[in-house]
């Protein structure tokens, strides 16, 4: 029997890894989910039954209620970032998208300096405002909360390019060949590492491109090309 060999790209390689890991996410979260929810239960009876009066005591379970709260928003993130299996597309201006993921990750310490200009597209705006959040959070934390993102829109032939760029560490060559895989994260805290995943699978599916350049101590700059809507 002629055997045969399979050549697969990175590209098709991390698209079977996101796969099984998004199945993995989903089974795992399900479980997780319930088990939080028992917790919830417990917690919410003992701060209604029991008459703590000891200071301590209530902090207890007032952190456990909070910690509590933190693992059922952080499951819901984990599901929401493994689920991009469909997108609904509708008809909407790009620059608007942008604004509200603006919105949902500014912080005080943070200038975004903005040049945005009014482009329709058809796309599903909320898995579109998950990339631009996903972008500007990534910029956020490169930048440890303080610096400048600059967020410029261009209109080139039939489609419309943003470009985001943050003032952070940036990334040497051998981490920004890692930065689409799947679960590959530079954080050591809190780190999923599925953002720029998930960002690519989004543009992707609406029939866009994804590329980031970066340089150490110089920032990282990720372009984001969509095609305007067809009237």
């Amino acid at each position: 029997m002629e055997e045969k060999n399979y050549i697969f790209t990175k590209k098709q390689l991390n698209f079977e890894r996101y796969q099984a890991i998004s199945k993995f996410a989903s089974i795992a979260s399900h479980d997780l989910k319930n088990a939080v929810g028992g917790l919830s239960n417990i917690a919410y009876y003992l701060s209604k039954s029991l008459k703590v009066e000891n200071e301590t005591q209530k902090k207890m379970l007032e952190l456990l209620s909070k910690e509590v709260n933190n693992l059922n928003k952080r499951i819901t993130e984990i599901l929401d970032m493994t689920r991009v299996k469909q997108v609904t597309k509708n008809n909407c201006d790009l620059k608007n998208i942008i604004l509200l993921a603006i919105a949902e990750t500014q912080v005080p310490t943070i200038t975004i300096e903005q040049n945005l200009i009014t482009a329709q597209v058809h796309a599903d705006p909320e898995k579109m405002k998950q990339v631009f959040t996903n972008i500007i959070t990534n910029a956020k934390e490169a930048m440890k909360n303080m610096g400048i993102i600059r967020i410029d829109m261009q209109i080139i032939s039939d489609t419309i390019i943003t470009t985001i760029s943050d003032s952070g560490v940036g990334m040497k060559p051998e981490i920004l060949e890692q930065c689409f895989d799947p679960m590959f994260s530079t954080k050591l805290a809190n780190a999923i590492g599925m953002g720029l995943s998930v960002a690519q699978q989004i543009v992707e599916m609406h029939n866009g491109t994804i590329k980031i350049t970066s340089e150490p101590v110089k920032g990282t700059t990720v372009i984001v090309s969509l095609p305007l809507r067809k009237d």
